[in-house]
């Protein structure tokens, strides 16, 4: 059994349509389209069971890159979610490049990390909260 991922559909697109679709290359035992949750809408992709790999692969090379809809389809065979790249694993930073701001966890504070505080005198230079002055009704 070969699981086959399109992504890039025509949101009009049904999960009959796409079953329809890949049936004319050989059996199809299972055909979805992923909605959002939320909205109801398509989100642009779904996925097509086949049981014979030789039609599988021929339905990919026939229909990958066809326009339906204003929109060129991008079918391939579908990876299981334990074999794909993480997205963590594919950002590679430039040589020299340093974060915009040190990291929020308290294990990981900078060595010349100070807590800011309002204690001190005016003299230290530190800024000094007092009380508001207290106006007079006469002036």
């Amino acid at each position: 059994m070969i699981n086959i991922f399109v992504a890039n559909l025509d949101f009009g697109i049904t999960s009959e349509d796409l079953q329809a679709t890949f049936s004319q290359f050989g059996a199809v035992t299972y055909a979805h389209v992923v909605y959002d949750n939320k909205t109801k809408k398509s989100k642009g992709y779904g996925y097509v069971e086949m049981e014979n790999s030789s039609e599988a692969i021929a339905a990919i090379q026939a229909l990958n890159g066809m326009d339906v809809g204003g929109r060129a389809l991008d079918i391939k065979i579908a990876t299981p979610k334990d074999q794909r790249v993480k997205k963590e694993d594919t950002f590679k930073p430039k040589p020299g490049f340093k974060k915009a701001y040190p990291s929020r966890n308290n294990d990981n504070k900078p060595s010349n990390y100070t807590p800011k505080t309002n204690t001190g005198t005016a003299a230290e230079g530190k800024r000094v909260l007092r009380s508001r002055r207290k106006r007079s009704d006469e002036e």
